[in-house]
């Protein structure tokens, strides 16, 4: 994950709220891999459900649509900062 510079001039609160949005948006990602893990381990498992694969990877989409939208929200935040 590339991390952008952070100007001197913002308050550290909003430095660290910024530092937070791109933690949990590489939790996001995280999550969405082991889902995706998951799903291809139950892919192979003729006992598992015929949906859950469907439904895993709906999930682990959508973490990662939250991964870029906490991005960006810490990049406006960011620009806010700075202001």
């Amino acid at each position: 994950m590339a991390t952008e510079p952070r100007p001197a001039t913002a308050a550290p609160e909003l430095l660290a709220y910024v530092d937070g949005l791109r933690v949990d948006a590489d939790r996001m990602e995280g999550y969405a891999g082991r889902l995706r893990g998951v799903a291809e381990t139950l892919g192979r498992c003729a006992e598992a459900p015929e949906w859950s694969g469907a439904v895993l990877e709906r999930q682990a989409s959508a973490c990662v649509t939250a991964a870029v939208q906490l991005r960006a929200a810490a990049a406006a935040l960011l620009a806010h900062a700075v202001e």
